[in-house]
């Protein structure tokens, strides 16, 4: 007798393989991949959630998607097995885990030496799926070498596929804005060499930002004609009626021990991200703790993941020397809450180090809110700035006031305090950027949008159109 789960698979295994759409392998080897991704897990993040938002809009302009991830080990968090098939609500896309033997993590700068046998294992899943596929979409380096080595075995027999590479990052846009004393670690000179390498093999190199192209041409001599950003997903990222968002109130409030009532009289400063030193949450507690001698309403929310380890530690630490503690709420996980943390959000700051692009800094633009940032994000500096920002110099550097973010030089904690205290002392002012930010966003920044625009440039089109997709 076969199993309900097995049937149900096997439904989705037909309609996948019989439904005639142009077939889309879409790379993303490291981290763990799963349709509903669990932010700040090690590597997973701002990359996991572009890949499923991408693979949407595929499905809804008429493609299917068969996303590749490294698997055959633990789930972090559920402890299940990352193995087999998984498929979409829609059952046009899928996601299939690749399996090496290991039966461990491995962390994203150690990948090199797994690919050998994930290439194996792709190759032996896809000859006996006896499918075809019409383009190789590649996300960071070692799944572009993944799709490159795949490739040859294609090429071959005949059957080469169109690929194209979407860094997110490159090795020699981190070495620049990492301390030198991390690149051994990170392997930084050895991710170079491999990027080089695909590059000679790749049909087409999608940038993420505009700081993304130009690493592409002046770093690699690598012209990439493509333009694929993070996107909004607009159901989602929107500004809300205050009725909308009133129950994020009680959770929070709930989190951290304040009545509801309490809690809407703060100014709430939100950063939310991976618990990572590039993300630099040191500096957002330590100019969060500044501004508030300005703005005693002031209320920060940060997420902080206990499994990162002595940084964990550390920043608890911190908040506690900063004698914030009170006034810090430390967030886990709040993938279903983060739309509307972001419309209760007075202000978002990010003064990350390590930035492709930008996601939650364009997912809180896109919900009306103004953004202060570092140096180094591209969304906010190549578009929340607007054409003529403002300039205020401080200790001898300038922060730029723009028309829905401010720009602060990385690592500068009293030009984030002063940018934070600013903001909140001016509601007015706060309030115009907010909703500059949002008309900045969309709809250009919409998934809709920005991948027709590229399927329209690779001339890539769905062999069956929405109306007989159902």
């Amino acid at each position: 007798m076969v199993a309900p789960e097995n049937v149900h698979e096997e439904q989705a295994r037909k309609k996948f393989a019989g439904c005639g759409r142009t077939h889309v392998l879409m790379i993303t080897n490291h981290g763990v991949h799963e349709w509903k991704v669990v932010p700040g897990m090690p590597d997973t993040g701002g990359q996991n959630v572009y890949v499923n938002q991408f693979t949407e809009a595929l499905v809804a302009q008429g493609y299917r998607v068969t996303i590749a991830n490294r698997g055959g080990y633990p789930h972090p968090k559920t402890g299940e097995m990352q193995c087999g098939v998984v498929y979409h609500p829609s059952g046009y896309a899928r996601i299939i885990y690749l399996e090496d033997g290991r039966g461990e993590f491995v962390r994203k700068e150690d990948m090199d030496e797994q690919i050998p046998a994930l290439v194996e294992d792709l190759a032996r899943k896809i000859e006996q799926d006896n499918d075809r596929y019409d383009l190789i979409v590649s996300h960071y380096w070692d799944a572009g070498k993944i799709g490159v080595l795949f490739n040859k075995r294609c090429e071959a027999k005949g059957q080469r596929i169109p690929h194209v590479f979407v860094p997110h990052s490159l090795g020699a846009l981190k070495k620049r804005n990492m301390d030198p004393s991390t690149w051994a670690n990170l392997r930084i000179e050895e991710r170079i060499a491999n990027e080089k390498e695909l590059m000679k093999d790749i049909d087409g190199g999608v940038a993420t930002s505009t700081t993304i192209r130009d690493t592409f041409k002046n770093d690699y001599g690598y012209d990439a004609k493509y333009f694929l950003p993070p996107c909004i997903d607009e159901e989602r990222n929107r500004v809300r009626e205050p009725s909308e968002y009133e129950p994020i109130w009680g959770w929070l409030a709930e989190q951290c021990g304040l009545s509801d009532g309490e809690l809407k009289g703060r100014k709430l400063v939100t950063e939310i991200s991976r618990t990572d030193k590039t993300k630099r949450k040191d500096v957002v507690i330590k100019a969060f703790a500044q501004a508030r001698r300005r703005e005693p309403e002031a209320f920060l929310l940060v997420s902080i993941d206990p499994q990162a380890k002595g940084l964990y530690d550390d920043l608890l630490k911190l908040i506690a020397e900063e004698g914030v503690r009170d006034h810090v709420l430390v967030l886990g996980s709040v993938w279903d809450q983060l739309p509307l943390i972001y419309n209760a959000t007075s202000v978002y700051i990010t003064p990350s180090v390590m930035e492709g692009f930008g996601m939650s800094a364009q997912e809180a633009a896109a919900s009306g809110k103004p953004v202060i940032a570092s140096d180094l994000v591209p969304f906010v500096c190549e578009y929340l700035l607007g054409g003529s920002p403002q300039k205020v110099a401080l200790d001898g550097k300038d922060l730029l006031f723009g028309e829905g973010g401010v720009v602060v030089p990385a690592d500068f904690v009293a030009g984030f305090a002063e940018a934070l205290a600013r903001l909140l002392e001016d509601d007015a002012r706060r309030e115009h950027m907010g909703r500059r930010a949002r008309e900045i966003t969309i709809p250009y920044f919409t998934w809709r949008h920005m991948t027709e625009s590229l399927l329209s440039d690779l001339g890539v089109s769905p062999a069956e159109r929405m109306e007989n997709a159902s």
